[in-house]
């Protein structure tokens, strides 16, 4: 089996940095502090009423999945925006072209790099997660279906990163560029469906959202996130207050009935496309057919 030679000398480079490390660490410690104050305040809550309400501690679920997915929106793009600017700026992705490596081979290397430092965020958060199983609520196949939506927002979000990596020539612009698609895709689309809601209840008397714009959530992780998790701890969870529209997926049709597994193929679609053109984008002008 061919290993990859890009991310095989990432991880390597990785391994002997602080780097990795100082991520995790940090991670790992903004979603403890907040799973512990989380408890501090369910346990005073209990002190104060005499009475115990378990669905406050399935809340802990809710509410740690939804706090790391919102750090995984800040990092993900992070880890990738400058993989292959930097090259750029280092003038050394010139001295990799040379060699048999080809366009795609960088532009994958880089996103298993980036990919790797992901899975190790997810899997070291798990514990965390599993406190929740001290009151039950939860099963495995839940945090299973939450750690493949995290795994598919990191893919898009990843593959979003390399290609602003691979068009912009610096890191700066890069970054800033790739923190602008993640706005595109979680916020934007999510403004359209508010717009167009606004324009129903000023055109017509229902007020719903028509049609069209709530096929734009197929691409926002977000939406993805908060369905998912609605329907492992209700309507009220995580981020139910910024996706009301999800409420109307049912009337969508077939789509509707398979909400979550097509928002993830799409998502998916879509980060195949950014690998194509950050591919694209890291061919030498000749090889691209134009002339230096």
């Amino acid at each position: 089996m061919r290993i990859n030679p890009i991310w095989r000398q990432e991880s390597r480079a990785g391994a002997r940095s602080f780097k990795l490390p100082l991520i995790i660490l940090g991670f790992n410690s903004v979603l403890a502090v907040v799973a512990l104050l989380y408890m501090y305040s369910m346990i005073a809550q209990v002190r104060l009423t005499a009475e115990i309400q378990y669905t406050s501690f399935l809340g802990l679920y809710s509410f740690v999945a939804t706090m790391e997915f919102v750090l995984l929106l800040f990092i993900i793009p992070g880890l990738t925006a400058g993989a292959i600017s930097g090259e750029r700026e280092r003038q050394t992705l010139d001295l990799m072209l040379t060699t048999k490596l080809k366009p795609s081979d960088i532009v994958l290397g880089k996103l298993a790099q980036g990919l790797s430092t992901v899975f190790l965020l997810i899997v070291s958060s798990f514990p965390i997660l599993g406190l929740v199983f001290i009151y039950g609520g939860v099963t495995v196949a839940d945090v299973g279906l939450l750690l493949l939506c995290y795994v598919v927002t990191a893919v898009l979000l990843g593959s979003a990163g390399l290609f602003c990596s691979a068009a912009m020539r610096r890191s700066t612009m890069a970054t800033v560029a790739a923190y602008l698609v993640v706005v595109i895709l979680n916020a934007g689309t999510l403004v359209v469906n508010y717009l167009a809601v606004g324009l129903g209840a000023i055109t017509s008397s229902g007020g719903s959202a028509a049609g069209w714009p709530m096929y734009l959530l197929l691409w926002n992780p977000a939406a993805t996130f908060q369905s998912l998790l609605s329907s492992q701890m209700g309507s009220e969870s995580g981020l139910a207050p910024l996706f009301p529209q999800l409420e109307r997926i049912a009337e969508m049709g077939l789509i509707g009935r398979y909400w979550r597994p097509a928002s993830m193929a799409v998502q998916l679609l879509t980060a195949a496309a950014f690998l194509w053109g950050a591919v694209r984008k890291t061919k030498p002008a000749k090889q691209n057919g134009r002339r230096r």
